[in-house]
């Protein structure tokens, strides 16, 4: 598939068939020209809806014409690319490594799946992710979670009087590094910072292509961390600088200067420009705190103690200047709840491992777990407290136990959740505008 301005463009049948059923979309497909076959008949019309029966009836005569389908980029048809990006997009927190990214969005009272879908109503915008995902799904996904970070890192309660705040952040952090789709690890920042600061603004440079609004581009210039504490174990001193791509957005643009920039239009208009600066101040901070979380996340050595290393840093950088205490004490709080999280279900573990006969001990529910069940009812085991029969009413997921999940029944109680008691006792929460660091 080939994304342009105008349409999609595809070379085979099948992988037009394919791009139907995985956005779904119906009979909202259109040819901008006809299908014939290879005597000069016409087999489908032009700007006529092409249904999946038409579709089945082209795969069965291949051979017959020229695999050239030229879809058009309907209204119709791109707002149901933009509604199955945004679905693919949120997806990303179900099965991303960051497991704290997770958390970031478990207990929110925003819409975040609204703001993700609003901030794909840019034309240019829509056609660049779906080219990205089309020609590289793990950096699709990569540059998912650079804007997954961004947005959840300004879903605080403090940046509220700050409208449209969020739409820009998950806008810019999904977009800053689409120009880099072409570097092997693209995990991997360079170690210099004067190859960082390059990168920066090359991006920020070909992204103007894409009619953001102005200050997004002076955020992602300037949003690389500099000269602060990293993982030492992810520098490369040898690396050579990076090839950013130039070209990758040329073909959504149009050709005859047409800007399908009014949506971004309308929203510019509801910002005065004299609140540019503050927007632009803010959300650099909340790009270069997304980039140094992904940054040690991806190149970590110890997967497991990785937030451990992340709250230690960005409360230390936070303390010297390099991060905003606005974004970044809530940020270290959330990071903080889910490190007792994460110690509580690892302890949690050790409490099931004490099973007689495992894996039958389940601590349920997780992860606050307050009791412990005989998930394979082995009603002779020692532990088994009888008349005390657990009545599980939701089916609950496994949490490590790939492929198991515990199904509604009636389980019996297990002696172990007397062992839960210690590990169960809240941490005190801060009081308000009480330090979340140490100097």
């Amino acid at each position: 598939m080939k994304v342009t301005h105008s349409c999609l463009e595809f070379d085979s049948i099948e992988g037009l068939i394919d791009f139907a059923r995985e956005f779904e979309t119906g009979s909202m497909i259109r040819f901008l020209s006809p299908i014939e076959d290879n005597s000069g008949n016409v087999l489908v019309k032009e700007e006529v809806q092409v249904k999946e029966s038409t579709l089945a009836r082209l795969k069965d005569i291949k051979g017959q014409y020229t695999p050239k389908f030229e879809v058009k980029l309907n209204k119709e048809l791109l707002e149901q690319i933009q509604n199955i990006l945004a679905i693919k997009i949120v997806n990303q927190l179900k099965v991303t490594d960051m497991k704290f990214l997770k958390f970031m969005y478990e207990n929110t009272n925003y819409n975040f799946k609204g703001i993700i879908r609003n901030s794909l109503l840019s034309k240019k915008t829509t056609l660049t992710l779906l080219k990205v995902y089309n020609q590289n799904l793990n950096f699709f996904k990569y540059i998912s979670e650079l804007g997954l970070l961004s947005l959840g890192i300004v879903m605080i309660p403090d940046t509220m009087r700050f409208r449209l705040l969020r739409r820009y952040a998950f806008t810019a952090g999904i977009l800053m590094d689409v120009p880099r789709i072409g570097v092997d690890k693209f995990t991997k920042l360079p170690s210099d910072d004067n190859e960082k600061v390059r990168v920066a603004h090359k991006c920020s440079d070909i992204l103007q292509k894409l009619d953001l609004i102005e200050f997004t581009y002076g955020s992602i210039s300037n949003h690389m961390p500099l000269g602060m504490i990293e993982d030492s174990t992810s520098s490369d001193k040898a690396a050579p600088g990076e090839n950013i791509d130039e070209t990758f957005l040329d073909d959504i643009i149009s050709n005859d200067g047409e800007s399908d920039s009014k949506v971004d239009g309308s929203r510019e208009d509801a910002i005065p420009e004299k609140s540019y600066d503050i927007f632009q101040a803010l959300l650099t901070d909340a790009l270069k705190l997304a980039r140094y979380i992904a940054n040690v996340s991806h190149n970590a050595v110890d997967k497991d103690y990785v937030m451990e290393e992340l709250v230690y840093y960005i409360a230390y950088n936070t303390s010297k200047k390099y991060f905003d205490e606005l974004l970044a004490n809530p940020l270290v709080a959330t990071f903080k709840e889910f490190e007792v999280n994460v110690k509580r279900l690892r302890k949690i573990a050790e409490v099931e491992m004490k099973c007689v006969y495992p894996p039958s001990a389940w601590a349920y529910p997780k992860p606050k777990s307050s009791q412990v069940l005989c998930k394979n009812k082995v009603w002779d085991c020692p532990n088994i407290v009888m008349g005390w029969d657990i009545h599980v009413i939701t089916a609950q997921e496994a949490f490590g136990w790939v492929g198991t999940s515990l199904p509604v029944d009636n389980y019996p109680k297990c002696r172990l959740e007397e062992e839960l008691d210690e590990i169960m006792v809240e941490p005190e929460k801060p009081k308000k505008n009480e330090s979340l660091y140490k100097r």
